[in-house]
């Protein structure tokens, strides 16, 4: 008897892409205790047989702390956002707003964190699967919140928000 399985079928390098999400805008750092979210992003759609966009992604976030150390074990939140419509959603997570802002977050569903040390100056990293937290719905994005007690790096080009799309797919 044959076995069976679910492979993990990444898309092209053109389903790859930024969010659109400042952490240092204006030049400051999004400051401790503050949160921002991505502008959000109609799933992609007529991606199964059934029309649906894709179910999941891997989301990749880089952050620089500012120049002040933040104390060892504070966290940076990543939570994940959805809307209702890809063209023009009536419900948003948290009242999210479809373009990068400030946001207050409430109730978003939390993706993961990422634990500091005690460096100022220092590049942290996290990988998030949104798997978990069900399906990505009609439209998406992302918020990070600093809860550390410093600010983050005053220049943007210095953190990096990316996702990847990916598809369960039965073998």
């Amino acid at each position: 008897m044959a076995s069976s399985q679910i492979a993990t079928q990444f898309p092209t390098a053109a389903l790859q892409a930024l969010f659109t999400l400042s952490l240092a805008p204006g030049g400051v750092g999004l400051a401790a205790g503050g949160a921002r979210q991505s502008t959000l992003i109609a799933n992609k759609t007529s991606v199964n047989a059934d029309g649906s966009g894709y179910p999941a992604a891997m989301v990749y976030i880089k952050i620089k702390s500012g120049a002040a150390a933040p104390t060892a074990g504070k966290v940076y939140e990543v939570y994940l956002l959805r809307g209702d419509n890809g063209s023009s959603s009536s419900y948003r997570t948290d009242g999210a707003g479809a373009s990068d802002a400030a946001i207050t977050i409430e109730n978003a569903q939390l993706l993961g964190t990422i634990i500091v040390t005690a460096t100022g100056a220092k590049v942290f990293y996290g990988e998030f699967d949104t798997a978990p937290l069900g399906p990505l719905g009609p439209e998406w994005g992302i918020a990070i919140k600093n809860a550390t007690d410093q600010a983050l790096d005053t220049t943007e080009g210095n953190h990096l928000k990316e996702f990847s799309y990916y598809i369960p797919e039965a073998q």
